[in-house]
């Protein structure tokens, strides 16, 4: 104000004028105000513009985006128990499908949760009526995830430029979402996509999906371009995305897990699941924090998905299981007493 003051006070048509005391006094305070908020804003704005300052957790994971960084939503707890079950039943079946989200019940500070799986589990006879699940990659560890399985379901009308789907649910867990289209609202024959971050190699015809954490903190699910970057829905598909939504960490340190249903082998036979607990439930964690991407996403950037360098172990592991990890160090052989270059 007093700049102004100054200022105005040297011009010749306001050289008599008693600034204090005149109506020019409330105009310079609003100019001064004005100047003074402009500044402000400005000086915000710039923060909010390098992943170094910003204060908006909207704008660290924008800009951590910008670098190819997708910070870690809400995670499920996760449990990992071995399934089996006898049977004598006559016309039992040699194999036996468990599911995806065959629900599993448990109590941590008696408070009930559901456990889920969200891949499919397969089980043989062994010729005595004992079964037990595998993975399709032969272990027989069942992972088990907490949460409520919800759906959201989108049909793809007229093409738009980069057309984006709102999930409504700032619990989602990324980990466990399936993104399926059909070809139209009736259709039963799925094409299902993949997360970009688990594409190996993309042209013009792979099946993926983007999933981002938006500004409100929902999650933003969008396609590739159909022609370069990935296929994308057409008019008349329709999207379905199942995941659960997870209690966080809440659900941690469950220990014993009974099953809700049966395994139905006959229309008149069952058998009860046993399961045998091989590691109690953790990881459930609240979304990355403001500085673990702040810390994160540069370390990511400069290892371009690849696994080279002790730096490049450290950044990927903390990718992955930054809710469990608060620091690492990685060592490389160049820095051995008798360097082991490549190890």
């Amino acid at each position: 104000k007093n700049n102004l003051k100054t200022f105005l006070a040297n011009k010749e048509e306001f050289a008599d004028y008693n600034f204090e005391a005149s109506g020019l006094s409330n105009i310079l305070d609003v100019l001064a105000y004005n100047t003074h908020v402009n500044a402000l804003v400005a000086n915000f704005a710039l923060n909010e513009s390098f992943l170094s300052t910003a204060q908006l957790r909207s704008s660290v994971v924008s800009l951590a985006e910008g670098v190819g960084y997708i910070p870690r939503s809400s995670t499920s707890s996760k449990a990992s128990v071995r399934l089996s079950f006898n049977s004598n039943a006559l016309g039992r079946p040699t194999s036996v499908t468990l599911p995806a989200y065959t629900k599993f019940n448990t109590t941590v500070d008696d408070v009930s949760y559901t456990f889920q799986t969200i891949d499919d589990y397969f089980a043989t006879d062994d010729g005595t009526g004992f079964y037990e699940f595998l993975s399709s990659g032969g272990s027989n560890i069942v992972d088990l995830y907490e949460g409520t399985l919800r759906t959201k379901t989108f049909y793809v009308g007229e093409y738009i430029d980069n057309p984006v789907y709102v999930i409504p649910d700032a619990s989602l867990d990324t980990a466990t979402v399936t993104v399926n289209v059909y070809a139209s609202a009736t259709s039963t024959e799925e094409t299902p996509y993949i997360n970009i971050r688990n594409a190996t190699s993309i042209d013009a015809d792979t099946a993926v999906y983007i999933l981002k954490e938006s500004p409100n903190g929902f999650f933003d699910l969008s396609f590739g371009d159909g022609e370069t970057f990935g296929v994308a829905p057409s008019a008349g598909n329709k999207i379905v995305v199942q995941y659960l939504s997870s209690s966080k960490e809440a659900a941690d340190n469950a220990n014993v897990f009974t099953a809700v249903e049966s395994i139905q082998l006959t229309e008149t036979a069952s058998a009860a699941l046993n399961v045998v607990t091989q590691t109690i439930s953790t990881g459930g964690g609240e979304v990355e924090t403001i500085e673990s991407i702040r810390k994160n996403a540069p370390f990511q950037y400069a290892t371009q998905n690849r696994m080279v360098t002790d730096a490049d172990y450290s950044a990927l592991i903390l990718r992955n299981y930054s809710n469990l990890i608060k620091d690492i160090n990685s060592w490389g052989g160049q820095d051995n007493l008798d360097p082991e270059f490549g190890a």
